[in-house]
């Protein structure tokens, strides 16, 4: 990967302060970037933001992503600290209770929906708008989806519908903006060592739970690094063959959808 493959760019991170969100935000950095990660979780942000600022130019704000308020303000930040945005990853996400849709508490669905889905659509929304106004458009959107975008074991109702939504969004979004100077992937990941996985801990519905514990026993893939993923998401933004991919699911996830989908 070329040094400073991202200088000039400014990248904004949902789900900055931890996991994935945290390992982009440092690699993005390290590549040049101007970068911005927004979270809920302000003290998570912070010990964050005091780690990786040594890194480069980052700003560290405090966001609740479900509140077009909020992300617009967040917007207005961002294009007032560094002008315009170049590239969106939308990684913020929560974990149902591996509830089917029989026994789904319907306020689940719409925290799991409104978090995973309908955020995504509102920050992809502010961030074309900005890409638009530049004079040579040359944006990049990463939505990070799951095995969940593909199977239908590997979570809840709620969590499975909003990734297979999500799925459904870049490829509209690709479609419409691709011409226009906008590229917009997804990233199909398998099982990473995150804080989604704080969603285990408490009030899993043991037959969805256990329904997809097997299944994983039986693939028996390791699980995703991290920093393998976060230099990824720099190649896909920039890097050689970046500008020729368009409305693509990639699978990062060690061959676990091709063992069983």
């Amino acid at each position: 990967m070329p040094d400073q493959i991202l200088k000039g760019k400014t990248c904004l991170i949902t789900g900055g302060a931890g996991g994935l969100g945290k390992a982009i935000a440092s690699q993005f950095l390290e590549a040049g970037a101007n970068v911005v990660i927004c979270d809920i979780n302000d003290e998570r942000l912070q010990q964050t933001s005091t780690e990786l600022s040594p890194k480069g130019p980052l700003k560290a704000i405090k966001t609740d992503i479900t509140n077009t308020s909020e992300v617009e303000a967040l917007f207005e930040t961002l294009v007032g600290a560094f002008g315009k945005i170049d590239v969106l990853v939308n990684n913020a996400g929560i974990m149902d209770h591996f509830d089917p849709i029989g026994d789904l508490d319907m306020e689940l669905w719409d925290r799991v929906m409104a978090l995973n889905l309908t955020a995504p659509a509102l920050l992809s929304k502010f961030a074309i708008r900005n890409m638009l106004l530049q004079e040579n458009v040359d944006g990049r959107i990463i939505n990070i989806v799951s095995v969940a975008g593909k199977a239908g074991w590997a979570s809840g109702a709620a969590y499975t519908a909003s990734k297979h939504g999500l799925i459904g969004l870049t490829k509209n979004t690709a479609a419409f903006y691709g011409t226009k100077g906008i590229k917009c992937n997804a990233l199909m990941m398998g099982g990473m060592n995150t804080n989604i996985v704080d969603a285990f801990k408490t009030g899993m519905h043991m037959e969805g739970y256990q329904k997809m514990t097997s299944i994983l026993e039986s693939i028996q893939a390791p699980l995703v690094d991290l920093d393998e993923v976060a230099g990824f998401c720099v190649n896909m933004t920039y890097g050689k063959g970046a500008g020729q991919i368009n409305g693509a699911t990639i699978a990062i996830d060690n061959g676990w959808t091709s063992v069983v989908g």
